[in-house]
């Protein structure tokens, strides 16, 4: 139960993705502005909210599951549903820990969600991190080797993670990513974006 839950938290907050009520993305188009100038407008972007599919596979395991993250500067607060969430799930989290709420299950609280995930998983996740290669920029505070298309992430190293950049979509004038793949190792994860909802600082 406890992989479970861990591999709903690593999702939810690595992914984010959501399921449900889908309206047509707004169709990409070049939006003529320099990656500098796209960086910016990513960086201002502190609250916004994604619903989505998240995939997540190894040499052994392959689950998938429907997520709606809604995140507010430090602060998130997901809904899990589907494969993972079997009778529903809420992570709510900040800089302080995260809480797993699964139905049927004991509530678990971390103050190191990462350190969590290693023991029990084997594996480590830079959470800190996904919030903003979700948004399609790297994290703060780490080298990274970025390519470009059309002054956008088309892939990007960091952490010692390949986050590939296959889809974007576009809300209110802004690309955003539509379709992410993220690879180490033989782990691989796969989150499919279908609505964002953005908002400024």
């Amino acid at each position: 139960m406890l992989f479970r839950a861990l591999l709903t938290v690593f999702l939810a907050i690595t992914l984010s993705a959501c399921s449900s009520l889908t309206p047509e993305p707004e169709p990409v188009t070049d939006t003529g502005i320099s990656w500098e100038e796209h960086l910016a407008r990513l960086q201002t972007i502190d609250a916004w909210e994604v619903t989505g599919k998240a995939g997540i596979r190894d040499s052994k395991t392959r689950h998938s599951a429907s997520l709606a993250w809604q995140q507010q500067e430090e602060f998130f607060n997901i809904e899990l549903t589907g494969p993972l969430g079997q009778g529903g799930a809420r992570i709510t989290g900040s800089p302080r820990g995260i809480e797993i709420l699964a139905a049927g299950e004991d509530p678990i609280y971390s103050n190191s969600p990462e350190a969590l995930m290693e023991e029990r998983l084997g594996w480590r996740f830079p959470l800190n991190d996904l919030p903003f290669w979700m948004k399609g920029q790297p994290a703060p505070g780490s080298e990274y080797t970025p390519v470009f298309d059309t002054n956008r992430l088309k892939s990007l190293q960091q952490n010692n993670w390949q986050i590939n950049y296959l889809r974007y979509t576009s809300r209110d004038g802004i690309p955003l990513p539509g379709k992410i793949v993220l690879n180490q190792g033989n782990l691989r994860i796969t989150l499919i974006a279908k609505e964002w909802q953005i908002g400024s600082r």
